[in-house]
């Protein structure tokens, strides 16, 4: 072997190295009960007994980049289903004020109560992405930061 050849080598081993290092950190975990994951729109997840989905997002927020005169809000409406086929639909969201049933007041973070037969659990939601910005003109699909807890 010749000593050009051996950089090349040697890059190409921590090249691949590095690479089965990166493969093993981005599998995805299944989320788990009181720990934040990230749902996608119509893509159910499976916390424990819970079968979770985002079924929709509305984001009226004030876009990083603009001046508006109302802070805006992003709702998320989220089903639930248990093992024994009981199901409730939750409405939690993030900003402004929403009006009567939901308003919980301002919220930063929203957290709900649901109960599912005899167990109660614990929603909260404390992040939706991308936040609206005007620049882009084709945002990624929204998502949202959610926690499940069993009471």
């Amino acid at each position: 072997m010749s000593m050009k050849s051996l950089p090349v080598l040697v890059f190409a081993s921590l090249v691949l190295m590095g690479c089965a290092h990166t493969e093993n950190l981005s599998s995805e975990q299944t989320p788990q009960f009181s720990a934040p994951f990230t749902l996608a729109l119509e893509k159910p997840v499976t916390v424990g007994n819970l079968v979770v989905k985002l079924q929709k997002v509305e984001d009226s927020r004030c876009p990083m980049n603009a001046m508006c005169i109302r802070q805006g809000s992003a709702i998320t409406y989220l089903q639930l289903q248990d093992t024994r086929g009981n199901e409730a639909t939750k409405t939690l969201y993030l900003g402004d004020a929403l009006p009567a049933p939901d308003n919980r007041g301002m919220r930063s973070a929203d957290t709900v109560l649901v109960s599912m037969g005899p167990r109660q659990y614990q929603l909260i939601l404390s992040e939706v992405q991308p936040y609206p910005n005007t620049a882009n003109t084709s945002p990624a699909e929204k998502t949202a930061k959610i926690e499940v807890r069993a009471l």
